[in-house]
């Protein structure tokens, strides 16, 4: 108990100071501390339990708390800490089932389950920081609008680069921020689910190097969510033509349901390709186009995974779609 507690508390601190760090705006912070800040919390959750992950949670939203704003620490705590400890718990989770011979075996909670609440996490993410930005829609154009004429403000004497205007003009900024406002939740979603899938799987490399992974290393090619997430997807995709913020929340969940089923389509031509003698090559050339054309590319990715049960792209030594219960 003592050693998780010990673990909880170095894991929260280098959490913290890497949360604290990507703060100076340098693009190195915000692309690369920011992204690793959650991974501390997920070693010590899948080394050394949920214990360890809560503690480390905790320690991490308090130690920014001291050396920097109560908001910063309820922010580390609602983005990273404690959706970090959960899906670190909820890898963990496991129970033991009989077998026709009376054998016991142990059932771990299905992976497609743990990406389907990393979906259903970011959206609900997503709505609570566009609640937290403004109280509606005048006040978030308002916002949004200054924020962009700043960033688009260069210091006296500097270089025009080529092609932009001197001074964002009024209409500028107005069209600029609509379009900014559409993909406002979407986006956040979105990237808060990139990164929480990446350092749980960082995570789970690094503590399974160190012997420390007590699950066996899940088969990621077979990766398949619950079946009741369509139905999920299909309501938030109609709640996203609603005006304002309904429509805002709705497709934040809608873009996130997306992508875990993007991932899916990874998984199935994972899947596909492993007998085939230029796999490596057809996988390089998929996640450059996905890198590049990733606005066109990733929502096809997503149809695959979706019409997976009705495509000639299907795994068929699996059965489909884990319990929805």
């Amino acid at each position: 108990m003592l050693t998780n507690l010990l673990i909880g508390l170095g894991a929260g601190l280098l959490s913290a100071l890497l949360f604290a760090s990507a703060s100076t705006g340098t693009v190195l912070g915000l692309f690369v501390l920011f992204f690793l800040s959650p991974m501390p919390i997920a070693i010590a959750g899948l080394g050394w339990g949920w214990r360890a992950a809560t503690a480390a949670a905790i320690i991490g939203a308090a130690t920014i708390g001291f050396i920097g704003t109560p908001r910063g620490a309820a922010l580390h705590l609602a983005a990273i800490g404690a959706p970090t400890a959960l899906l670190s718990y909820l890898a963990l989770l496991n129970r033991d089932v009989r077998t026709g011979d009376d054998a016991t075996v142990t059932e771990w909670y299905p992976l497609g389950r743990i990406v389907a609440v990393a979906a259903l996490l970011a959206g609900g993410l997503a709505a609570l920081a566009l609640l937290a930005t403004a109280s509606d829609m005048d006040s978030l154009r308002e916002q949004l609008r200054g924020t962009i004429e700043r960033m688009m403000t260069r210091p006296p004497g500097a270089a025009t680069p080529p092609g932009m205007p001197e001074k964002l003009g009024p209409e500028q900024a107005s069209t600029l921020s609509e379009l900014v406002i559409g993909l406002f939740t979407a986006s956040l979603a979105t990237m808060w689910l990139f990164i929480a899938i990446l350092n749980l799987w960082l995570a789970g490399r690094v503590v399974r190097k160190s012997d420390r992974l007590v699950r066996p290393w899940p088969v990621l090619s077979e990766l398949q969510l619950p079946r009741a997430l369509p139905i999920a997807l299909a309501v938030a995709l109609l709640l996203a033509f609603l005006p304002d913020f309904p429509g805002l929340i709705a497709s934040g969940f809608a873009s996130a349901i997306l992508m875990a089923y993007m991932l899916v389509g990874l998984a199935i031509i994972h899947h596909l390709t492993r007998e085939h003698p230029h796999r490596s090559t057809i996988l390089a050339g998929l996640y450059a186009i996905l890198f590049v054309f990733g606005m066109i590319a990733a929502p096809a990715l997503a149809l695959v995974g979706i019409a997976e049960p009705f495509s000639p792209l299907r795994r068929t030594s699996l059965q489909h779609g884990p319990p929805s219960t």
